[in-house]
C-alpha cells in the first residue's frame, strides 16, 4: 500500500461515518482510509470511538424499538406514495457559462454547462 497517496486528517474526518457504515463510493477510497488509519493513531482512535458509539446506538434502537406497525399502515403508505407520485412535477434547468480569456496572445474559451433537476410535489 505504499503507492497510496497520503491524505490529511481534515480530508478523512468528514467522511468517517461513510467509512464506518461501508458507504464509500469506491474500494480505493477504503484503501486510502485504511492506509491513513495505519499511519495516524489519533484518527484511528477517533474512528474506533465513533464506530463504538454507532454500534451502541444501533443496538439500543434495535432492542428498544420493537413495536409492531399498526395493521394496514404499509398499505396506506403505499397508497399515499402512489397518489403523490401522480402529483409530481419534474423540471430540468440548464445554465451555460462561456468564459474567454487571453494570455500572451493566446485566447482560450472555457464553456461550462450545469444541469439541475427540480422535483416539486403539490401537497394539498
Amino acid at each position: 500500500m505504499s503507492d497510496l497517496q497520503w491524505v490529511s486528517c481534515e480530508q478523512i474526518m468528514p467522511a468517517l461515518v461513510l467509512f464506518i457504515d461501508h458507504e464509500l463510493p469506491t474500494e480505493s477510497e477504503y484503501q486510502v482510509f485504511e492506509f491513513h488509519f495505519q499511519n495516524c493513531p489519533p484518527c484511528l482512535q477517533t474512528m474506533e470511538h465513533e464506530r463504538t458509539a454507532i454500534e451502541f446506538m444501533q443496538n439500543l434502537l434495535r432492542n428498544t424499538c420493537t413495536e409492531q406497525a399498526p395493521e394496514g399502515l404499509n398499505e396506506r403508505i403505499l397508497q399515499q406514495t402512489q397518489m403523490l407520485a401522480g402529483q409530481t412535477q419534474v423540471e430540468f434547468f440548464s445554465q451555460t457559462t462561456i468564459t474567454e480569456f487571453s494570455f500572451d496572445g493566446t485566447t482560450s474559451i472555457q464553456v461550462t454547462q450545469e444541469f439541475t433537476q427540480e422535483i416539486r410535489h403539490d401537497f394539498n
